[in-house]
């Protein structure tokens, strides 16, 4: 009975040890120690990941504009070489004109 009583006590001490350093500590000193030390580094590496995402933004955002640019550009040639084509147009056309009189 005493080994019985003995065995159930060193279980339950054993037990609420583990729960409570389950509980307590979510992660071990070594864990926490290279945390603490390297921290700086991780902090510092997000940063640079932070500012290269806000630098592609800038050239796809730079790329963007330079696509709108080029396509007014070209749709405002477009435009000038339909005017002077229609303006030649109305120039033949008055001549036909001013000829057949």
């Amino acid at each position: 009975m005493k080994k019985l009583l003995i065995a159930s006590l060193v279980l339950a001490i054993g037990s609420a040890a583990a729960v409570y350093a389950a509980d307590s500590q979510p992660t071990t000193y070594t864990e926490r120690f290279i945390q603490k030390h390297t921290q700086k580094i991780v902090d510092k590496e997000k940063q640079m990941q932070e500012q290269q995402k806000a630098r592609e933004d800038a050239r796809l955002k730079q790329r963007e504009e330079l696509q709108k640019k080029m396509e007014a550009d070209r749709k405002a040639r477009e435009d000038a070489s339909n005017a002077r084509k229609q303006k030649v147009e109305r120039k033949k056309q008055l001549f036909n004109e001013l000829i057949s009189k």
